[in-house]
Parts: structure tokens; C-alpha cells; sequence
């Protein structure tokens, strides 16, 4: 359903900032084709969700944004842009491990259990529409040492032990891409979500969490329509917490 299948134009620069920000000043500059790729060697400011900073070794990981036109989705169904990247990557990675992968809401991906991906999509929204969408992700690849996280970060070189070649998992992506958005085009919203669900980290499994210093425990019981994740108590409330609101305890 792309006028143009994702990569079918591919910027490839050897360091930048970030590669969202690049794709930013690419969009300020000119209309790049739809599934335009921006992909660099190193970033010297990578970013994650708020601010975060997305570590990656030079050379080791693939840094990547794609440049996307949604204006036929609902601005109330954004979230459902997130789970289809969500999906693409999901489903990318899981061709090149053996382990199982899952999406830790709401654009955390983890193999092995450990984060295996991040994806930032930064929406430009004008008179209640999306003009534009910059999804951009990490993928650890071929990297074996990081800074201690919770949960630990991961690539698959440490979960497989063997060097991968980005080609052939950046093919793999912009199929899986063009598959999950073409569902969104056409409206597909169900399958999408269904399929979000189905690989959600701690879904419908009881679970430890903190918000606002307090530790709970909790099932994870859906997303709703806004993004916000849905958790039924140990003492039967229903809550609802948008990102950063509410962190899982490993």
C-alpha cells in the first residue's frame, strides 16, 4: 500500500546526532518519499522515550528512522501507529533468535529478557491531523558490552553468538514495515491490536509494579485506544497510567 515500499530510498550517514532529528531536517528542507530511511553508523545524541539516551556502540547496532505519512489515520487511533511499528520490529527480530520476543509497552522490545530495541515516534500533528510521523529505532545487534540497566540490555549476537549482517535484518524490516503498514492504511485496527496484545511482556500475568514510589501488585489486563495501560490491582481497582507513570519490577 506504500507508493513507495519502505528503503526503497535509503540515507545512509555515517554519524549524526540522531537519526530522528536528521529525518526532522529532512522534512524541513524538502517532502521526502514516504518510507524514506535514515540509516547511521553511530549517534552522538541517540534518543529514547523523554529524554532517555539509547546507547550503542559505533558500528555494532542498527540506528534507524523511517519517514511516514499518516494523515488517513484518526487522530484518536494514533497509538495504533506505535503497535504497528511495534509489531514490524517485533516480528524482525524474531526471525533472527530463537528466543521468545516480546513488546514491553509501550515501545520497549525484549528478547531473551533482556531490551533488544527501543522505537521513538515523534508525530507532527496540524489542524487534528498527523502530517508526518519520524519512527525511528535501535536495534543491538552485533554489540556484547553494555552499562548495567533494568532490564539489561541484550543484542543478538549475545543471544545467538554469532556476528549478523544489517542487510539482510534491514530487508526483514522494511517487509515486515510495509506488511503492518498496509493493515494500518486499510483500516485493520483489530488485527493490529490483537496481535500488540499477544506479545505483550507481563499481559494478563500478575506482576509487580511502582508508581509515584508505591509498589503494587497487578494484572495487565489491556491498552486502551490513548496508549494507557490498563492493570486490575491485587485489591480489584482499575487503574490506567500513561508513560513514565508506572514502572515494571523486575
Amino acid at each position: 500500500m506504500f507508493g513507495n515500499k519502505p528503503g526503497q530510498r535509503i540515507i545512509e550517514v555515517a554519524e549524526t546526532d540522531s537519526t530522528n532529528s536528521y529525518a526532522a531536517r529532512l522534512l524541513h528542507d524538502e517532502i521526502p518519499e514516504e518510507g524514506t530511511l535514515i540509516v547511521s553508523n553511530h549517534q552522538n545524541a541517540g534518543r529514547g522515550q523523554r529524554g532517555t539516551v539509547w546507547e550503542s556502540e559505533n558500528g555494532l547496532n542498527l540506528l534507524l528512522s523511517y519517514i511516514l505519512y499518516p494523515s488517513f489515520l484518526p487522530l484518536q487511533n494514533q497509538f495504533i501507529l506505535n503497535e504497528a511499528i511495534a509489531l514490524s520490529l517485533h516480528d524482525t527480530i524474531q526471525q533472527f533468535t530463537s528466543f521468545d520476543v516480546l513488546i514491553k509497552w509501550p515501545n520497549d522490545i525484549l528478547a531473551g529478557g533482556g531490551k533488544i530495541a527501543g522505537i521513538l515516534i515523534e508525530n507532527s500533528i496540524r489542524n487534528g491531523k498527523i502530517i508526518h510521523s519520524i519512527a525511528g529505532a535501535g536495534i543491538n545487534i552485533n554489540q556484547l558490552h553494555f552499562s548495567q540497566f533494568n532490564p539489561p540490555a541484550t543484542s543478538l549476537f549475545i543471544l545467538e553468538n554469532k556476528i549478523f549482517n544489517f542487510q539482510d535484518i534491514l530487508q526483514t524490516l522494511n517487509l515486515q514495515l510495509d506488511k503492518w503498514y498496509t493493515h494500518l492504511r486499510m483500516g485493520n485496527y483489530s488485527r493490529i491490536h490483537e496481535a500488540y496484545l499477544n506479545h505483550l511482556f507481563k499481559y494478563k500475568t500478575q506482576s509487580k509494579f511502582e508508581s509515584s514510589g508505591i509498589r503494587f501488585t497487578g494484572t495487565i489486563t489491556g491498552i486502551n485506544k490513548d496508549g494507557q495501560l490498563e492493570i486490575s490491582k491485587e485489591d480489584g481497582t482499575d487503574v490506567k497510567f500513561n508513560h513514565k507513570e508506572v514502572k515494571f519490577l523486575f
